[in-house]
């Protein structure tokens, strides 16, 4: 197992299942909790389910978009594929780590949207978990793409659109 891909999985994919798994747990709980003991119904037009759904669709808008701009370069672990070629048309002109981007909007929207305060503070665990991945991300294409990826990096934002 290459060390990029050992070290991916040690430090992201199993922590981040891990957080991810409890904030969906978690969320779940709360809201059968509250319908089991009828504590508060749920409006499905409150603007808190609204704001929560409008993340939950926008950050798998997102994802998608991002999956399918890749294509065959998409991989979930942290690999150079052969003739692997620097993507920066699509969605990827705006932000370097798209995919990044929607899982996380998707993940905090979900409890939002459910009303679960623990499971939307479980799921902001995931944040730093993906800034420490994208690291390792850019230091794997940093070495891969040389300059090219240093002027992709100056152009574009890591994360959040003309923001970070």
């Amino acid at each position: 197992m290459r060390k990029t891909v050992k070290e991916d999985l040690i430090v992201f994919a199993l922590p981040a299942l891990i957080v991810y798994s409890a904030g969906l747990s978690v969320s779940v709980w709360d809201l059968v909790k509250r319908h089991i003991l009828d504590l508060q119904s749920l409006d499905l037009l409150s603007v808190q389910v609204i704001v929560g759904l409008a993340l939950f669709v926008i950050g798998m808008t997102i994802n998608v978009v991002a999956v399918s701009t890749l294509r065959r370069f998409y991989s979930s672990t942290l690999v150079i594929r052969d003739n692997h070629r620097l993507i920066s048309h699509g969605v990827y002109r705006f932000v370097r780590h798209p995919v990044y981007l929607g899982v996380i909007l998707s993940s905090v929207g979900m409890p939002i949207g459910l009303s679960s305060l623990a499971g939307f503070l479980i799921m902001l665990i995931l944040i730093p978990l993906f800034l420490n991945r994208i690291r390792m991300e850019e230091r794997m294409l940093t070495s891969e793409f040389g300059d090219a990826y240093r002027e992709y990096m100056k152009a574009t934002k890591k994360l959040i659109p003309f923001i970070y």
